[in-house]
């Protein structure tokens, strides 16, 4: 059973870095909910399987970022920020729209996800910093063939509602803004000289929705504080 709605969220999550944390932190920040971030449990809960194989007292969850009130557990994060979305009122209104909604978060983890992937090309599992030289090739192949088919890609998704001059869905902020302001953040933070470019060529309007959506009076505010966690510079996390 979920406690009240007036005790806080928990976010478990790694420590030290903004990773896929941020896309549940820009949701909770933009709607004003309360919340405080766990590291402490996340290698009790993680390492070893512990909360893979529902021996740490909670739902069987594979990785972090792990949402939880009272009893209440939710994890991986596409899902964690629908859940939030439906709470909070960030679902577009037409059904269509959902689906779509859908689709396209689905496109924003996996761009995130391959981009990822590239800084650990060798070994998925083992740390960057052991496999820079030989992973740089995945890095490069990435940021020259597969970074501008997905931002050409959600450049023609924003354009597809108003031209491209508000939101993604309709005339109201959804969850899927969120989440593509966060990989428009990370993106120009990982890659800033080929975000540079894109967005004086082929990702006009991301580029503008970005600066948009970051001036956003509860956004800009933790933008701007000591709660936002940096990006850790070397895997789009």
């Amino acid at each position: 059973m979920m406690a009240s709605p007036e005790e806080p969220w928990v976010l478990h999550y790694w420590p030290g870095f903004a990773g896929r944390g941020e896309f549940v932190r820009v949701v909770l920040e933009e709607v004003g909910a309360a919340y405080v971030n766990k590291h402490d449990l996340c290698m009790e809960y993680f390492h070893g399987g512990k909360a893979r194989f529902g021996d740490a007292g909670i739902y069987p969850s594979f990785a972090p970022p792990l949402l939880q009130k009272g009893d209440f557990t939710v994890c991986s994060t596409g899902v964690v920020c629908r859940f939030l979305a439906d709470k909070y009122g960030l679902m577009p209104e037409k059904e269509q729209d959902k689906w779509h909604a859908e689709q396209i978060n689905n496109a924003i983890h996996d761009y995130i996800g391959e981009g990822n992937h590239s800084f650990h090309g060798i070994d998925p599992i083992a740390g960057y910093d052991g496999q820079k030289e030989a992973t740089q090739p995945y890095i490069d192949r990435f940021v020259a063939t597969r970074l501008p088919k997905w931002l050409k890609h959600l450049e023609a998704v924003l354009k597809a509602n108003n031209g491209g001059k508000g939101f993604l869905f309709g005339d109201k902020l959804t969850y899927v803004d969120l989440a593509l302001l966060h990989a428009l953040r990370v993106t120009a933070s990982q890659f800033p000289e080929a975000w540079k470019e894109a967005s004086a060529d082929y990702a006009k309007l991301l580029s503008a929705f970005k600066d948009r959506m970051s001036a956003r009076p509860k956004l800009a505010a933790y933008f701007a504080s000591d709660r936002c966690a940096p990006f850790a510079g070397a895997s789009m996390m």
